[in-house]
């Protein structure tokens, strides 16, 4: 039986996945789902062209459910060092409410953060990076067919940034309103800060909003985010991602991005992607992806990014 998050379900069911995770039942309790990532990447920067063919990232998720009572471990590896990307327990307390706790996915941003789930390979966001990833804390849900509400208390909101404890006023806070009741359409508001207290580092947030719209093959999607001291001292500033994916047939697909990235020290990006996709079975997908990122104020031009890639799922 599928391990069950209600706002990971809400979630799957408004976007969907570029490559589906498609579970193996073990038992009644328990599943695992993951996915083998290969690529062969080329960066040029005008000045060095990097080329890659190696692993890019292999994961096993295993995934428990005793009733009320769900978990999920996910083991994550490049190739070198396995580490533990994700171990949480989530009770379903009824009527729309769970309580998670341990280590889990920031409810912030839009993109997925698995390469296999993205609908593209590389993220928007080259230049800044603020969107959080993984950290352990406590969050609650409720949920309901016209959307959510997240909050989530952590140890640190940026891994690193804060003194990594809750002692006094430190502490990491994360909180996120969705909306579903429209057809297709799902509007979401979210908002993460970091009391730094005990640590060199000032306090940090960062605002994030994000709309998508899905009508038969095309899925439309933009993202805005401001921030102040993101995970880095004077990491201030805005970003904005436009995204368009058309699902030419049950197996091939495109998406093109537009994303731009200001800082108030001046320097900036934007960046151009493309990527076309292609089912060739329920398991197994290629994807090719060209971007172009032009940089001001960061010592570098622009910067022309190619990879071909090759995605497992189970």
């Amino acid at each position: 039986m599928k391990a069950y998050n209600p706002l990971t379900a809400v979630l799957a069911l408004m976007l969907g996945a570029v490559t589906a995770y498609s579970q193996v039942e073990l038992t009644d309790n328990l599943a695992i789902s993951g996915f083998v990532d290969a690529a062969y990447t080329s960066s040029d920067d005008g000045t060095t062209d990097t080329e890659k063919l190696d692993l890019e990232g292999a994961e096993v998720d295993l995934l428990f459910n005793l009733d009320t009572v769900s978990g999920e471990v996910h083991l994550q590896t490049d190739g070198g060092t396995l580490e533990l990307e994700q171990a949480f327990v989530t009770y379903d307390l009824g009527n729309g409410l769970a309580v998670t706790a341990g280590r889990y996915l920031s409810l912030l941003g839009f993109e997925a953060d698995e390469t296999v789930t993205r609908y593209t390979r590389s993220r928007a966001y080259d230049l800044t990076s603020v969107i959080p990833l993984y950290n352990e804390g406590v969050k609650l849900e409720a949920v309901s067919d016209k959307g959510w509400l997240a909050v989530s208390l952590q140890n640190e909101v940026w891994s690193g940034f804060g003194p990594g404890n809750i002692n006094g006023d430190a502490i990491g806070l994360e909180v996120q309103a969705g909306f579903t009741g429209q057809q297709g359409l799902t509007a979401v508001i979210g908002y993460a800060g970091q009391d730094t207290e005990g640590s060199a580092n000032p306090n940090g947030e960062i605002y994030n909003i994000w709309v998508s719209y899905e009508s038969g093959p095309l899925i439309l999607a933009a993202e805005y985010n401001d921030f102040a001291n993101a995970g880095e001292k004077d990491k201030t500033g805005d970003s904005v991602m436009v995204l368009g994916r058309y699902a030419i047939n049950e197996n091939s697909s495109i998406t093109g991005r537009y994303s731009e990235e200001n800082l108030d020290d001046g320097r900036g990006a934007e960046k151009w992607s493309v990527a076309p996709q292609y089912s060739f079975t329920d398991n197994l997908a290629g994807r090719i992806e060209y971007s172009r990122t032009d940089y001001v104020g960061t010592g570098v031009d622009e910067v022309d990014f190619f990879a071909l890639e090759a995605m497992f799922t189970f």
